[in-house]
């Protein structure tokens, strides 16, 4: 009896010693399937590769933006939704553009034209982009300053766009005075031979109103009041007709330049809104087809009311206390030929000159790719051109143009030397050739003229 329940008495004590049975072993992991597809990582990773922080540009030129999109492990990513936020130095939103996959594995957005008027500064590059899920931002920016419009709109309160016909790049080739009485002349030509591409614009302001009631009112501002005329000298002022410009009256006449190729337009107007007159002078040579060339150079033209402009030019206004000398003969472009007829040069008096007083007449001439000028000096009303210019190499034209001057001493030859006290006069020309197969010289003229 005893022997038999020795066994159930262990299991008793090993149950009270904590001892258990042996547990079950645990089930396998059952092995995860494989996706049909990779998942893309959350972020992206996005490069502004142009512009750059160092990059510097006008408003109103216009900018391309490069942009490289890349996911976690550095890869392109080719489909992603890019697009870019811009904002000027003052925080002002500027443009939302996209960008587009292309070649060399980058987005590149479409020409995008800096807005004028912004604020001069830094301009912030905003870039998201996303693709499947994922996503990515970066921000940049450039360097933005004013153009030549916004710096005369600041220094002297108008409006003007940059004159680029034909892809032109202006230069301002002059600016004088102050907000109050000025003038610029902006514009440029494309290197070629002989006849160069050009377009200027030449804008005088003066101070008040010059009652421009009449065409012979319109002529004398320009002539005595303006007076310093032409980028470009000019030979005849057309008449003038009655007209409006933006929302002026105004008077608007052709004008002649130096050379046949060269075309003229003159716009003068009074503008209430900041009591001045204006005028307009614009000069295109081989002008873009298809439009109208001056009312293309002039018509953004705006006076700015709101800015209180005080700006002062580089150099002082040309002043002079009077006009130019009225020619009067021979008539612009007469012909002559030979030495019988003496060419007489005639313009009416300014006034009864002083003992000081004297005229200057400027003759020049082309040949080769020179331009020889002779000064002579009288105090009468006319002058005989020597016999001895026709007798020089020449191409056969002969231009003048006279001012009244005040002596302020003589030169090494004993002719008087002054300052001018008009302005010059119009450049007229005359044509002076040798017969047919006279001439003591071969004509080398390759600038075509007339």
């Amino acid at each position: 009896m005893i022997a038999r329940k020795i066994p159930w008495l262990c299991v008793c004590v090993m149950l009270l010693a904590g001892c258990s049975m042996p547990a079950a072993p645990a089930p396998s992991p059952i092995p995860a399937l494989p996706s049909a597809t990779p998942t893309l990582a959350r972020s992206l990773t996005i490069s502004l590769l142009y512009p750059k922080a160092d990059t510097e540009a006008e408003m109103g030129q216009s900018a391309k933006f490069i942009v490289r999109v890349a996911d976690a492990q550095g890869q392109t990513v080719p489909d992603a939704q890019v697009t870019l936020t811009l904002h000027d130095a003052s925080g002002q939103k500027v443009a939302a553009i996209p960008a587009a996959a292309g070649a060399g594995q980058v987005y590149r957005t479409e020409a995008v034209p800096i807005p004028h008027r912004t604020a001069e500064g830094r301009l912030r590059i905003d870039i998201e982009a996303s693709a499947a899920g994922a996503q990515g931002h970066h921000a940049g920016s450039f360097k933005v300053k004013n153009s030549t419009s916004e710096v005369l709109l600041y220094k002297y309160g108008f409006w003007l766009d940059a004159p680029t016909l034909k892809g032109i790049v202006p230069q301002l080739v002059a600016e004088r005075g102050d907000a109050r009485n000025g003038m610029i002349r902006w514009g440029g030509t494309i290197p070629a031979q002989h006849v160069l591409p050009e377009n200027w614009i030449e804008l005088h302001w003066k101070e008040g109103n010059y009652r421009l009631d009449s065409p012979a009112a319109a002529r004398q501002f320009l002539l005595k009041d303006v007076g310093d005329l032409g980028f470009t000298p000019v030979r005849e002022i057309g008449s003038f007709q009655a007209t409006h410009f933006q929302h002026w009256d105004a008077w608007r006449a052709t004008a002649r330049g130096q050379l046949g190729v060269t075309q003229m337009e003159l716009m003068v107007f009074y503008a209430p809104e900041v009591d001045r007159t204006y005028a307009l002078l614009t000069t295109v040579v081989l002008p873009q087809a298809g439009i109208d060339p001056h009312a293309a150079l002039r018509d953004s033209f705006a006076v700015i009311p709101e800015i209180h402009a005080a700006g002062v030019a580089p150099e002082p206004l040309l002043t002079k206390q009077w006009p130019g000398p009225e020619l009067l003969s021979p008539p612009l472009g007469a012909f002559f030929q030979g030495l019988d007829q003496p060419i007489v040069l005639q313009w009416k008096p300014l006034k009864e000159l002083a003992p000081d007083e004297y005229y200057e007449i400027g003759v020049d001439y082309n040949y080769k790719e020179a331009n020889p000028l002779f000064k002579f000096t009288t105090r009468e009303t006319h002058f005989t051109l020597p016999a001895t210019l026709y007798q020089e190499p020449n191409c056969r034209v002969f231009n003048w143009q006279v001012t009244l001057k005040r002596q302020t001493g003589t030169d090494e030859d004993g002719r008087p030397q002054g300052e001018a006290i008009s302005y010059n006069s119009l450049y007229w020309y005359v044509r002076w050739i040798y017969p047919p197969g006279t001439a003591p010289f071969k004509v080398l003229c390759p600038n075509q003229q007339f």
